[in-house]
């Protein structure tokens, strides 16, 4: 063979056997299964998922917001309300006096703390808080129970004093001491309906009894609306029978005491209360009476007329 055939013949055979081996390489690396991609962990989001905002709602077109109703706090029906010990006698000091311990409030340390408190409150909660309330719950705490709280228990009606429509200077516990007593509050107009559907069917049952009475307390704590409820007293006196005058209290001037003392929650409601000869609470409602509550007035009534013969 020619050594240059013989040469070209090596070369081919060469080159076959690596295609050969190449191929077969090739057809391993397809049979043989990959191991799977590693799964690389999420990559945490730049901002974290946060709850939905509660939709806020606005007052009209504005852009203030409409303040949401508190969940109404009331005391439990029946609960003895008032005060450990009975109520002393007030001191009603003359004009003068209560100018010059005006003044010495002002000037003091501790009052001024304590104003400061109060105002801080006030601007801490809601104007249209009582009325959402109403709108939301109702113009009714609870309805009152049929029964007395038992003399052993019952509390003594704090003192308030006041200027009377007959123009006298009279405190609330004084002019209920004695006799049973129907006395009502009230803060605002609205509240009038409420404390007259007692008073009515009181006096309807009990009007000439001499052993019983009815006491209206009407309290203006702005001092604003306090200088309005001033000039409209001769309305006041003529809406009123002249028999109440005497025993119906006009009050100028914050109660915040009294009202959580009585368990008054909503100063837009009427409250009525049942007080004994010896200024002991010993019923009370609020808002319109409903008829069971009228007639459990009635009967607690003579049952408390009964006791203190």
């Amino acid at each position: 063979m020619n050594p240059r055939n013989a040469r070209l013949t090596r070369q081919l055979l060469s080159q076959s056997a690596f295609a050969r081996g190449l191929h077969s390489s090739r057809a391993l690396c397809k049979d043989t299964p990959s191991a799977p991609p590693k799964e690389e962990p999420a990559a945490k989001p730049a901002v974290q998922e946060t709850q939905t905002p509660e939709k806020i709602e606005y007052i009209g077109n504005t852009r203030f917001p409409r303040p949401r109703p508190k969940p109404r706090k009331t005391i439990r029906p029946g609960e003895a309300v008032g005060q450990q010990t009975p109520a002393g006698k007030l001191e009603h000091k003359p004009l003068k006096q209560k100018i010059d311990q005006k003044w010495r409030d002002i000037l003091s340390p501790e009052k001024n703390l304590e104003t400061r408190a109060k105002i801080i409150k006030e601007i801490t909660e809601s104007h249209w808080q009582n009325i959402l309330d109403l709108r939301n719950n109702g113009e009714k705490l609870f309805e009152a129970p049929a029964d007395l709280i038992p003399a052993g228990t019952a509390r003594y009606l704090p003192n308030l004093e006041g200027t009377t429509l007959a123009g006298d200077t009279a405190d609330i516990v004084d002019l209920c001491r004695g006799k049973t007593t129907l006395l009502t509050i009230e803060f605002v107009k609205f509240a009038e309906k409420h404390t007259l559907s007692y008073i009515n069917l009181f006096e309807k049952v009990f009007g000439d009894n001499e052993k019983v009475q009815v006491v209206q307390v009407n309290i203006e704590e702005n001092w604003a609306k306090a200088a309005v409820l001033r000039l409209c007293l001769p309305y006041v006196r003529r809406s009123v029978p002249k028999p109440r005058h005497p025993r119906y209290v006009v009050h100028y001037g914050g109660v915040e005491g009294l009202r959580n003392i009585l368990g008054i929650a909503n100063p837009l409601i009427g409250y009525a209360f049942l007080v004994d000869p010896k200024t002991r609470i010993r019923w009370y409602a609020n808002g319109e009476a409903v008829q069971s509550e009228g007639a459990a007035m009635l009967a607690l009534t003579e049952a408390l007329m009964r006791k203190a013969k």
